[in-house]
């Protein structure tokens, strides 16, 4: 087991592995650390990697049409990026950057397509929580919109 694999597995994304589960995937995922400032990946690039954040804080950005950043939202501890390009090989829809030193862990597609076919109700419960925390971050995301929108109503009454 990793460094870190213990806490790694009380992380939300491995919940419900049994030892034998996290085990597997425990020998594929790679760690890499992120100083502060430093792009983890950008918009428009292509990976088919799911990033973990172990340690630190990420923030989520989007270039406007002048090439400005934006910030979408943050991640910490415990979430996940790179889901939609991890799953279906297109371009990252958004530049993750972190804000402080950062530990992520990655899980490349190549390595978990090894694991799928021996390995079907782990695909499932891995594929079951990227899901669920897919939508915890929406849901953070529609929270936050309509904050703004609430402070753009009442601003403009």
């Amino acid at each position: 087991m990793m460094k870190d694999g213990e806490q790694l597995r009380e992380m939300e994304l491995f919940s419900g592995f049994t030892d034998e589960e996290f085990g597997l995937l425990d020998k594929v995922l790679q760690r890499k650390t992120y100083k502060a400032n430093e792009t983890i990946f950008m918009e428009s690039e292509r990976d088919q990697i799911l990033y973990i954040i172990y340690r630190g804080e990420v923030r989520v950005c989007k270039a406007t049409a002048s090439g400005e950043s934006h910030t979408i939202t943050m991640l910490e501890d415990g979430d996940i990026c790179g889901e939609m390009s991890f799953h279906d090989g297109r371009p990252h829809s958004a530049s993750i950057v972190a804000t402080v030193d950062t530990v992520v862990y990655l899980l490349l597609m190549t390595d978990f397509q090894d694991i799928i076919p021996k390995h079907p109700f782990l695909t499932y419960k891995l594929m079951r929580n990227i899901l669920f925390n897919v939508n915890s971050i929406v849901r953070r995301m529609n929270s936050r919109y309509m904050e703004m929108v609430g402070y753009m109503w009442g601003r403009s009454r």
